[in-house]
């Protein structure tokens, strides 16, 4: 007898290697059943995204708005090579490929909140939707469309690490300790019912696109823990986050991009290299 997986449609940001890493790791779990994938695209074409995407570089800065262009263009050859070499072992693999390759339906969504987009995640009648580095806000009625709810892996240390880019913040407030989170998504951002978290160690010279993979791979392995509870019939149990410690982190704007410039890099060709080509271990095991 086949042993009982939750159905999960995917909330995937393009050229994201947070929700590629994640993507990776849970299509290989026994303890999930991948049955669609809303992309969310990196650059958005249409008149009112292009106008969204000069605000945000008008908040960014061009240098950190170059420096992001220059890492995907990076991880778009080190990909292409990692496909066309034949290395004998997995690797890590873009999201669309690896939908492609286990002919899982895909939807790109410019908004996932669109009629076509809602018929789309209703017609594959999920137990949960998974949010993997996915950029857009949930709110109803995608909220109410899985029928346990929605789980978010989340770059940051709950409830002290709140917002956006927390990979970021944690480089830039020179912690030496990050953290990943699990939880609920709710109304509101990130203040869903905490189920798991984990710190782990910075190194000196870490950039933020290492604590983002170390995010994603940390992250993926707690929600397998919490969705081996679901198949039991437990309920998570909400892990302990005094509100008291809650801080919310907003985009960070030029200014602080130029701080963090000024002390550490944001990536290294070497690590996307390294990290596209290394084996990709497998997700099972403890969390």
């Amino acid at each position: 007898m086949e042993a009982k997986k939750l159905r999960a449609v995917l909330l995937y940001s393009a050229g994201h290697l947070g929700s590629a890493t994640v993507f990776n790791r849970l299509l290989e779990a026994p303890e999930f059943e991948i049955v669609g994938v809303v992309r969310a695209p990196s650059i958005p074409f249409s008149q009112k995204g292009v106008r969204r995407l000069k605000k945000h570089l008008k908040k960014v800065g061009w240098r950190f708005g170059w420096l992001l262009f220059w890492q995907q263009a990076v991880q778009a050859v080190a990909f292409g090579l990692a496909r066309v070499l034949p290395l004998p072992w997995r690797r890590l693999r873009p999201g669309w490929w690896l939908a492609r390759e286990r002919g899982i339906p895909i939807f790109h969504a410019a908004d996932v909140h669109d009629p076509k987009c809602l018929a789309y995640l209703r017609s594959r009648e999920p137990d949960v939707l998974v949010s993997a580095y996915f950029h857009q806000i949930l709110r109803d009625p995608v909220l109410g469309v899985p029928k346990l709810g929605i789980l978010n892996v989340h770059p940051g240390w709950l409830p002290a690490y709140r917002g956006a880019m927390c990979y970021f913040w944690v480089l830039k407030n020179g912690e030496d300790r990050g953290g990943a989170s699990v939880h609920w998504i709710d109304r509101g951002i990130d203040t869903g019912e905490l189920l798991a978290r984990r710190t782990f160690r910075i190194g000196p010279g870490a950039t933020q696109q290492r604590v983002l993979v170390l995010t994603a791979a940390i992250g993926a392995r707690l929600l397998l823990r919490v969705a081996r509870k679901i198949l039991v019939g437990e309920r998570p149990r909400p892990a302990p986050a005094p509100e008291a410690d809650a801080r919310y982190y907003p985009m960070p704007g030029e200014t602080d991009f130029d701080a963090y410039f000024s002390k550490r890099r944001f990536f290294r060709i070497r690590d996307v290299f390294g990290l596209l080509f290394r084996k990709l271990r497998h997700p099972g095991g403890r969390a």
